[in-house]
């Protein structure tokens, strides 16, 4: 829910397939240059990451509430 269907079918593309497609196989795709592809890519990578912070912190915060009851 965090990334654009357009981030997440680059990110998809590009990390988790056994045979990565290539920056040039995503621009075509897209018609946009590899480095906007590339830019797109580095962007969700960051979209992600914090995500999976804001839920961590978030878990520990119930944690912390819980063990406080």
């Amino acid at each position: 829910n965090v990334l654009s269907p357009r981030e997440k079918y680059i990110m998809v593309q590009r990390r988790l397939q056994d045979k990565p497609k290539t920056l040039e196989y995503l621009s075509n795709h897209y018609k946009i240059s590899r480095e906007r592809v590339r830019q797109i890519e580095v962007r969700a990578m960051e979209k992600l990451k914090k995500s999976v912070k804001n839920l961590l912190i978030k878990r520990n915060l119930e944690r912390e509430e819980i063990t406080a009851l």
